[in-house]
């Protein structure tokens, strides 16, 4: 049997395998120096020799925590479990470690002499851990396989491995190491997961947005030559004008085909940003339910150069192009959620006879954004970035902000998660966040900042006023934060939940208290008839209360005026009559005489003398419906309406349907898993990042791409 299926043959078992060790002791070597070690250890024998690094014990309660070389899951488990034992060990000094000459660790390690431990804690407690496939790769041009070992009852983590002619490392947590010579014919480099490393590179550069210039990078090559790949790395060329287009082609055919398939309504939505150059784009995606399946998919069709000179005629060209490229029907898209402001865009689609919905996240950023860019606002700000700069340069002022920074951990104004770090103006929640940290931070800041070297420290330091502004700003944005994190939780955010988000922000959070200073009135005035204005449409406004309406969560609108309901009532109703009526093939609820089929015997005697032969009508069938559902009990908030509707569309199969109608329009462009914070900045700069050439391809690929 050749080296290669020898070697393929031995990582199938061992991963299948199940390793169990039995302790005798926990042990921590001396080089692991962390206070949090106190409370874990390593299993060992009676002799204190180490049986798998794979996994650590705790010693309070002999939970098994998988080991990642770094001690934020030891923290991270005692806070969780053991709050007390952390607070008291965080509370203390770190235990002093004796310090030891090099050539005795040496000595001690390979002698194993009596009375010098290599270990810093040891306690006698016994147990067994159980690993299961942890295989850990490693390439080494000096390491040879020998003596592969077949016998599947070992204990050994790992099988046989020799470095030259010296002994074995049995008690180390490494399962194979290839060897070099393998390399260059070995299939495994060639392949991941069944793709070839050109592939995986292509696929690389799609799910993280990166240039393909990546490739002709030094530090890029001498990784992919670090994990001993006998592959050639495709050009950049290669990449821009063969492989991703290749792709490009293979992701486009199957979702045209999934969309020209899609007869119920579906939705838009346009998102406009910019690259690094300052050139704008659109990106235009639908969204819709697939079959009666409780989800809902989005699919990226196109990203679109705005080009200066285009105007409302050239914008509906454009979009007539699109419609006619992917076969999609104006009639059956119920709305279009736009993350722009261009005139020419928005005329363009409202020509078309397209309901446009303002995106939520767009909203919010908008609303934010005015109100920081007022001139006092503004230059608040600026003094924060400044200040966080002059920390980041300062190497003294940074360690005094770390060191200050642990000491308030343990005192009764701790720090919550998060550091200090300059906004990213583009997303408003980094802007939040940075205030947010401020003003955490803001008793120590003074001692940092006495190692920076300032001119003009009065026109640096914030005063008290710009404090109390920066307290006001975080309170009244608070609620805006939090909706955010609302829509990021949720599974799937639909325009069902803009009503009652608006509703609760303008009616309560917004609301001006006698309490407020003269500028948190002024700032919550601001954004209240800022977001309000961006709703202020009558027939948007129709739209949302009848998505709401239809929303199990909602349908009981307890913050709507009876005028509300009642302006809804009544096209809400008809929609659904017609519903009826279509579904029965013929107004007025009356079946089509080609459809009728022939009398029975009894209908022949004794049909003159029943009612209803021909039915309940439809405006009757459509208040039924409308009854059961007002029945049915609220759904809860954590709840998705999808999964409601799928359950009830046996009771009322027409209301049903138009809930279709509005539960495939988002609440935002964006999709929830880009919503956070960080997530959000990260898309944005990388984004941005893109050459003209692949604008279009790539984001195609990033949005459309399923791993």
């Amino acid at each position: 049997m050749d080296s290669k299926i020898q070697m393929q043959m031995m990582l199938a078992k061992m991963m299948e395998e199940k390793h169990t060790f039995t302790y005798k002791k926990l042990v921590v070597p001396m080089s692991m120096r962390s206070i949090y070690w106190k409370y874990f250890g390593f299993p060992a024998t009676d002799e204190g020799d180490i049986l798998t690094k794979v996994k650590i014990v705790c010693i309070l309660c002999k939970t098994q925590i998988t080991y990642n070389r770094n001690t934020s899951n030891l923290r991270m488990h005692l806070q969780n479990k053991h709050a007390h034992e952390l607070l008291e060990l965080e509370a203390s000094a770190p235990p002093r470690r004796p310090s030891m000459d090099p050539k005795e660790k040496r000595a001690m390690k390979k002698l194993k002499l009596p009375g010098l431990s290599p270990h810093i804690y040891t306690t006698a407690v016994d147990g067994t851990v159980q690993i299961e496939g942890d295989i850990q790769f490693i390439t080494d041009p000096n390491i040879t396989l020998q003596n592969i070992d077949d016998d599947s009852s070992s204990n050994q983590n790992v099988r046989v491995v020799l470095k030259g002619n010296t002994q074995g490392m049995s008690n180390q947590n490494v399962a194979i190491i290839l060897p070099e010579e393998n390399n260059s014919s070995s299939h495994i480099h060639s392949m991941v997961d069944g793709k070839t490393v050109s592939d995986a590179i292509a696929e690389f550069i799609i799910l993280d947005l990166q240039l393909p210039d990546v490739v002709e990078g030094r530090g890029f090559q001498r990784l992919i030559a670090t994990l001993r790949s006998p592959c050639e790395i495709p050009s950049k060329t290669k990449l821009e004008e063969e492989i991703i287009p290749k792709i490009y082609d293979s992701f486009k055919d199957p979702a045209m085909s999934a969309l020209s398939g899609i007869n119920s309504e579906m939705s838009m939505s346009i998102e406009e940003w910019s690259l690094a150059s300052g050139e704008p784009y659109i990106t235009v995606s639908v969204h819709y339910q697939p079959s009666v399946e409780p989800v809902m998919e989005t699919k990226v069709l196109c990203s679109i150069h705005c080009a200066a000179d285009m105007d409302s005629n050239q914008w509906s060209i454009t979009f007539d192009a699109l419609f006619q490229e992917w076969d999609l029907k104006i009639d059956h898209i119920t709305a279009v959620v736009i993350a722009t402001t261009r005139e020419e865009i928005l005329t363009a689609l409202s020509h078309k006879g397209l309901s446009l919905v303002p995106c939520l996240v767009h909203s919010l950023q908008l609303c934010t954004t005015s109100c920081f860019e007022q001139p006092e606002v503004a230059a608040v700000l600026n003094k924060c970035r400044a200040i966080i700069a002059s920390i980041n340069r300062n190497a003294n002022a940074a360690a005094t902000l770390r060191i200050q920074e642990q000491m308030m951990q343990h005192s009764v104004f701790q720090i919550e998660e998060g550091v200090l770090a300059a906004d990213y103006p583009k997303v408003w929640t980094s802007t939040y966040l940075m205030l947010e940290q401020m003003l955490v931070r803001r008793n120590i800041l003074p001692s940092v900042l006495e190692n920076v070297e300032i001119s003009d420290k009065e026109a640096f330091i914030l005063n008290d006023h710009e404090w109390k502004m920066l307290e006001d700003l975080v309170m009244i944005l608070e609620p805006f934060k939090v909706t955010i994190m609302t829509l990021s939780e949720e599974k799937i955010p639909l325009i069902s939940l803009l009503k009652p988000l608006l509703w609760q922000l303008n009616s309560s959070h917004l609301k001006v208290k006698d309490t407020d200073t003269e500028f948190a009135q002024s700032f919550k005035a601001t954004l209240s008839e800022s977001l309000s204005a961006r709703y202020s449409d009558p027939a948007v406004d129709v739209l949302l209360q009848t998505a709401t309406t239809l929303d199990p969560r909602f349908k009981l609108l307890p913050y709507a005026t009876e005028e509300d309901k009642s302006i809804i009532s009544g096209p809400m109703k008809q929609m659904l009559i017609s519903y009826v009526e279509e579904e029965r093939g013929c107004p007025n609820g009356e079946e089509s005489p080609s459809k009728k089929s022939r009398l029975s015997g009894m209908e022949f005697l004794l049909g003159d003398l029943c009612t209803g032969q021909s039915g309940m009508p439809a405006e009757e069938r459509a208040n039924l419906e409308l009854v059961q559902y007002q029945s049915e009990s609220a759904a809860a908030l954590d709840q998705c309406p999808l999964t409601w509707w799928a359950r009830a569309a046996a009771k009322c199969p027409n209301l049903a349907r138009l809930a279709r109608k509005y539960n495939c329009v988002p609440a935002s462009s964006v999709p929830p898993g880009r919503i956070p914070v960080e997530n959000q900045v990260l898309f944005h700069k990388r984004r941005a990042n893109l050459s003209p050439e692949l604008v279009d391809k790539l984001l195609f690929l990033n949005g459309n791409h399923v791993v």
